[in-house]
């Protein structure tokens, strides 16, 4: 298998260390998928990848993604992971092979592993838009320049009959820097300002950039859904609003 599509998978999880400890999901029909939590609980999804990765029929259980992660750093192109099995069919390790190095990653116990929540969609959502590439260097840039701050404020609005969201970025207190982008929406009524976690935002939008097609959708409560293509990948997110 290639490198770069095991790469691909795990960094949509991830989130560059938003999420460590998940169960990869194997079969030999369907791919290869994994449901995650983040570690402060307001974000949950899904990945799948519909590509054989030669994993065979298996529960993976990965407790430290970074570790991994730095592993597969040293590791260039085509390569070979092979799930090892012991008492009870149960996977413990992962060989890892190229031409250079072989390498052994042990798995842990899905006792470990966090449980993910599932989730209760609305009956419908109030607003519907698509990210594009500029408006995610646009976001990442801005996001970047107020130092991170994790906290995203979005609304709807229309001017000159023109209906789009409106990103404001920076913390929640009046003097605090903020920075405003907008971008196409779809709504009737649309809704107020909504809090979110810019940094989870950042963290998706950024291991998505490649992405062919992508929805986002909120619901007036406080949920949205970002969903994202990328050639046999389907990344789907949910994210609850943060607290005022």
């Amino acid at each position: 298998m290639e490198k770069i599509h095991v790469q691909s998978f795990i960094d949509k999880y991830h989130l560059n260390g938003l999420v460590e400890s998940v169960t990869w999901n194997s079969t030999e029909d369907d791919g290869l998928s994994v449901n995650f939590v983040t570690n402060t609980k307001d974000c949950v999804g899904s990945i799948k990848i519909t590509k054989d990765l030669g994993l065979g029929d298996s529960n993976i259980s990965v407790y430290s993604t970074s570790q991994l992660n730095k592993l597969l750093t040293i590791m260039d192109g085509f390569m070979t992971i092979d799930v090892i099995k012991g008492n009870q069919n149960i996977p413990y390790q992962l060989n890892i092979k190229n031409q250079s190095f072989d390498l052994v990653f042990h798995l842990s116990s899905e006792d470990l592993i966090p449980t993910v929540p599932s989730v209760s969609e609305p009956e419908e959502y109030e607003v519907e838009f698509s990210l594009d590439e500029d408006f995610i260097k646009d976001f990442t840039r801005a996001h970047t320049s107020l130092d991170k701050p994790n906290r995203v404020e979005i609304e709807c609005k229309t001017i000159d009959n023109e209906k789009f969201v409106e990103f404001i970025i920076g913390e929640s207190a009046t003097h605090a820097n903020k920075v405003k982008l907008r971008t196409p929406a779809s709504f009737v009524l649309g809704i107020s300002k909504l809090p979110f976690s810019a940094n989870i935002i950042r963290e998706i939008v950024l291991a998505n950039k490649l992405s062919t097609s992508s929805k986002v959708y909120i619901n007036e409560e406080g949920l949205m859904k970002m969903e994202f293509v990328e050639n046999e990948i389907t990344s789907t997110y949910f994210i609850v609003r943060s607290s005022d």
